[in-house]
């Protein structure tokens, strides 16, 4: 059934105290910037956050900081401040903010400063360094949320690997793709048959197009198997993980390979910020596109131009068998769908199928938390007692006709 447009609005706006992203703000982690973007006493960089911008930096000392870009005392960019030892020093008039968002420094005051910098209210955001990524609470009070400790968060550095790029759309539409099992084989068909060609048979049985979806849920919100039958009596199940509010855990190609996670983080209304992390929980990761990435904070590729030269697609490219004509990156595909759905996609005219069971889950968790938080309750999926993301566990096989794909989780 589709969307009513003010279900649409609540699921997809996060600007200008719209209920969703002040849910967001208070209840989840939000990742800000990669760690290897910040260097010690280097420069500063914006990060746009559910409508907001914010300065991420390293201080001399090594300690990474997120704070408001607008300086306290007459808001210019914070992106031109002076970093120190400990903070950024404004080069207006001197104001010096320490990582933890309060003001340390104000020397055009000539009466008591440390009297005066106590009471000029800033905003004070805690900020944490885990899975080579920094992460900020952008809540109100003294006790963050649990943070999500999904499977590479702790792993050493050389098993895992990040990069993020902005797109100009709206968040949901790529968290929806996370977990639209059927696209693969038809939009990264070119993409998964050059992978298979180098020995990847798992990935040859996602072509079957359309798969049965069997669904489970979680205290973090769901997980789903996508069933394929493969002959000899045996079938290939691909088990996923949604995680509130946006990250997709997609299950290793192949046993004890590298998987990955997605999370598309709005910016604002109409932008958002695609993550990718790849990583090997049993060896290290080794060169990959993710890890070779020429720039963490802008890869992988998004389509250059609009609807008037149809997003940069190579249509010659497509005459001699590529299926999509975008060849950068798979996630250049699918960034290119997120384009052609416009700013904020309309789900009141869509008309679903059988594929889409996992995407109307996604809808129905985010409706489900958002409505929690306008009634004045904690949204469940937010502060479950048995709310554990280590279970969030991905993973992929062939079984016998008859098993039960639970079995792969179980051995995960």
């Amino acid at each position: 059934m589709p969307m009513t447009k003010e279900d649409n609005d609540l699921v997809t706006r996060v600007d200008n105290g719209a209920p969703l992203g002040e849910m967001l703000r208070q209840h989840y982690w939000l990742p800000a910037i990669p760690s290897s973007k910040l260097e010690a006493g280097g420069r500063t960089y914006r990060v746009r956050l559910l409508g907001r911008n914010y300065a991420a930096f390293r201080a001399g000392n090594g300690t990474a900081g997120v704070i408001d870009e607008a300086c306290p005392h007459r808001k210019t960019s914070m992106l031109l401040a002076r970093s120190e030892e400990d903070g950024l020093r404004c080069i207006y008039h001197g104001w010096k903010i320490n990582v933890t968002g309060s003001l340390a420094e104000a020397p055009n005051h000539s009466g008591d400063q440390q009297q005066f910098c106590k009471h000029i209210r800033t905003n004070q955001y805690t900020v944490v360094e885990r899975g080579g990524i920094v992460w900020v609470w952008l809540g109100k009070g003294d006790t963050p949320p649990k943070f999500p400790e999904l499977p590479f968060v702790d792993l050493p550095e050389e098993q895992r690997a990040v990069t993020s790029v902005e797109v100009p759309t709206n968040w949901l539409q790529g968290v929806e793709a996370s977990m639209d099992s059927s696209h693969v084989g038809v939009l990264h068909e070119s993409t998964t048959k050059l992978t298979a060609g180098s020995g990847n048979e798992r990935l040859l049985m996602t072509q079957a197009l359309a798969p049965r979806l069997e669904f489970e849920e979680r205290p973090y919100g769901f997980r789903y198997a996508a069933i394929r039958e493969v002959g000899g009596d045996k079938f290939y199940a691909r088990i996923n993980n949604f995680v509130m509010p946006w990250y997709g855990l997609i299950c290793a190609p192949y046993e004890k390979g590298p998987a990955m996670v997605f999370f598309s983080t709005p910016v604002d209304d109409v932008t958002h910020r695609a993550w990718f992390v790849n990583f090997n929980e049993h060896a290290p990761l080794g060169p990959t596109i993710i890890s070779t990435a020429a720039d963490v904070w802008n890869s992988p590729p998004v389509p250059e131009g609009g609807a008037a030269n149809n997003w940069g697609q190579n249509r010659d490219l497509m005459k001699r068998g590529h299926a999509s004509g975008f060849p950068q990156h798979l996630a250049t595909e699918d960034f290119a769908m997120f384009l052609g759905q416009g700013p904020i996609a309309d789900r009141s005219d869509e008309q679903l199928c059988s594929a889409d069971g996992a995407v109307l889950r996604v809808r129905a968790a985010i409706l489900k938390s958002v409505r929690e938080f306008m009634a004045g309750k904690p949204p469940t999926l937010a502060t479950n007692p048995e709310l554990d993301y280590r279970q969030a566990r991905s993973v992929g096989g062939v079984l016998p006709g008859g098993s039960d794909w639970r079995v792969l989780a179980e051995r995960a």
